[in-house]
């Protein structure tokens, strides 16, 4: 009898540490909740060659994870009273981002992805108002990972002032 009852205890202990047989173990898992994109290194120098200035070149890296409607917006502004200020794109002398030159693809697998990004010379505002072109020394540079096309879908972002080099224009 004594057997017996140590034998019921022993199984009733191996039924615990078994997965499967506790309760514990039936409940599935609940998903990690999701992570937000990253933005990591941001080069200072949006780099120009003189004889293609309608575009600019900038380094900088991300990550994310899923999100098909995520994509990299980058902007480079130069001039004006303030490039950094809301709505500075009606004010700057000169506009320069990724919506011109289209190079926006995103890689979201939760690994760091670099990138050397090509932004395209807006050739004028959102009004109309005739843009020129870079030039060599300050600029305000913006690095975003932005969901879908709506204002507000703004998920990771650097901002920084940065260098314009090789324009051959002063």
């Amino acid at each position: 009898m004594r057997r017996s009852r140590v034998l019921v205890v022993v199984l009733a202990a191996l039924a615990l540490l078994v997965p499967g047989l506790s309760s514990a173990s039936a409940a599935p898992a609940a998903p990690p909740p999701p992570r937000a994109p990253e933005i990591g290194i941001v080069t200072p120098v949006v780099w120009a060659t003189p004889w293609k200035a309608d575009t600019v070149q900038v380094f900088g890296t991300y990550r994310c994870w899923g999100g098909e409607s995520i994509h990299l917006w980058v902007s480079v502004k130069q001039g004006g009273p303030d490039p950094t200020a809301e709505g500075s794109s009606s004010t700057v002398a000169a506009w320069y981002d990724t919506n011109v030159s289209q190079d926006v693809e995103v890689r979201c697998n939760g690994r760091w992805q670099s990138k050397l990004v090509d932004l395209g010379r807006a050739p004028a505002d959102f009004t109309g108002r005739p843009l020129g072109y870079l030039q060599n020394g300050r600029a305000w540079l913006q690095f975003c990972l932005v969901a879908g096309e709506e204002p507000g879908g703004l998920l990771a972002s650097k901002n920084r002032w940065v260098q314009v080099v090789g324009t051959g224009r002063r």
